[in-house]
């Protein structure tokens, strides 16, 4: 088993590589259930990569206020299309029992401790 950082919810050590019975690569995110199948050998390019990058971005987001800003800002853009644009109306905070502001944020990372 390979466990690399997921692409899409970006937790690391979470997604995993699996072959399907033709023996052609998948991911699957333990975290955010994600099922991603590489249709080609080039997707396995950004497949290595991607975990260095995304590990970079967030320790850059850690120490620069306005890198932090901008990467929170694209997060928060795709999330606000995504939802204006769904076949299904999207989910409401309260209807989670979570408070609207706390939704509104992608992820945090609390800066002073180094938590995520």
């Amino acid at each position: 088993m390979i466990l690399r950082t997921c692409m899409f919810c970006l937790a690391e050590n979470a997604c995993e590589v699996r072959f399907d019975k033709k023996a052609r690569p998948y991911l699957v995110c333990k975290l955010c259930h994600t099922r991603c199948f590489l249709r080609s050998l080039e997707a396995v390019r950004g497949l290595a990569i991607c975990p260095t990058l995304i590990a970079a971005a967030i320790e850059r987001r850690k120490g620069e206020p306005a890198f932090r800003a901008w990467f929170d800002g694209e997060i928060g853009k795709t999330i606000t299309f995504v939802n204006a644009n769904a076949l299904t109306p999207p989910v409401r905070a309260e209807h989670l029992g979570l408070a609207a502001e706390k939704t509104a944020v992608p992820f945090s990372f609390d800066v002073s401790s180094g938590a995520t």
